[in-house]
């Protein structure tokens, strides 16, 4: 138990280190002071200082955050975040979701390799079904069907059509001899398909193949959170359906659980890493929404900014950020109670 729950602190954490060290390496690389770099909130309880940052762990390991110099105003110190170009001051406050997007791809990538893809050479043959019956043998690389090339398990299933039919297999074998069968689809009603009858090859680590899934699979994640966003905006999803912190750790503990039963420790590690990814992507999006006290709605006024030629007044923008935390708090305790409601059934 003491270790699942490690493992989950560590996994919120490491998405939120991630996050504000995107904030933290901008804001570095174009001059801004950074005063604290922190894990943790709450007191410290362990620190150093390297030049002019001090890098600390605190006390409660949930989130953590970036401290720079001066954030808002015409300020005339050079190392503030305020006196900073418009263009800087974007790139500093986009980074830190930038980073749970790269996050995010990067561990989809990781899942990718780890779960694999059906190559498109034969590992086994189904005895009595249409592969034996034509005569295709374990390790036989199927180069080609009806002249069109093939390369994985997807491409070769892309052909198979609803019905019986007959194709033309182009055929490599492991003498390297290149062969051509006819295979002729055999419907499994069953099943609701037709089926050649063989279990392909997997290979687990392509670097192009789990780099181009991680991808696709981070932009699917995005527009599925960008899409509940907005069904929560037209009131198509209500706020009790949403999960907060406790929902998470719940769903985590559980998924680790199966993984542990199913496939043992590296299964539930890498259920661990989805869940990672997915909440990173997810951190990325809601970060960047235009509401006050996100990095969105700091991207909002830096925005305007540049529409303008000139700032927003600081007391106003100041003043917009702080409601919005109010707002932004009241809706985490909201939803910190409707976890807790559906977690312990109350």
């Amino acid at each position: 138990m003491l270790a699942k729950i490690i493992i989950i602190l560590l996994m919120f954490n490491f998405i939120v280190v991630i996050h504000e060290w995107g904030h933290y390496i901008t804001a570095k690389k174009n001059g801004v002071l950074v005063h604290e770099f922190a894990v943790g909130m709450g007191p410290r309880f362990w620190h150093f200082t390297k030049g002019e940052t001090i890098y600390s762990l605190r006390i409660f390991p949930i989130g953590g955050f970036c401290s720079l110099e001066e954030e808002l105003g015409d300020i005339p110190n050079p190392r503030a975040m305020g006196s900073k170009k418009a263009w800087q001051r974007l790139i500093i406050v986009s980074f830190g979701a930038i980073m749970n997007f790269l996050l995010a791809w990067l561990l989809f990538s990781i899942v990718s390799g780890y779960i694999g893809y059906g190559s498109n050479v034969i590992q086994s043959i189904e005895a009595s079904m249409p592969a034996d019956q034509a005569g295709l043998v374990k390790g036989d690389k199927i180069l080609a069907i009806d002249g069109v090339k093939v390369k994985r398990l997807s491409d070769i299933s892309a052909h198979l059509v609803d019905k019986e039919k007959t194709y033309q297999f182009t055929v490599k074998r492991t003498n390297s001899e290149v062969v051509e069968k006819e295979v002729t689809s055999k419907w499994i009603q069953e099943e609701g398909r037709a089926r050649f009858g063989f279990t392909p090859e997997i290979v687990h680590w392509d670097l192009g193949y789990n780099m181009k899934m991680g991808l696709l699979n981070t932009f699917y994640v995005i527009k599925q959170v960008w899409s509940g966003v907005i069904s929560l905006f037209t009131g198509a999803v209500s706020v009790d359906q949403m999960s907060g912190i406790v929902g998470v750790v719940d769903f985590s503990a559980k998924q680790w659980d199966t993984g542990i039963q199913n496939g043992g420790l590296s299964l539930a590690i890498m259920n661990m890493i989805y869940i990672t990814a997915l909440l990173s992507a997810n951190l990325g999006v809601i970060n960047l929404l235009p509401l006050p006290a996100l990095d969105g709605g700091r991207i909002l006024f830096i925005l305007i900014e540049l529409l303008r030629g000139k700032p927003l007044a600081v007391d106003k923008e100041a003043a917009v950020h702080f409601v919005g935390l109010v707002l932004l708090m009241l809706l985490t305790v909201v939803v910190l109670y409707n976890d807790i409601v559906k977690v312990f059934n109350i």
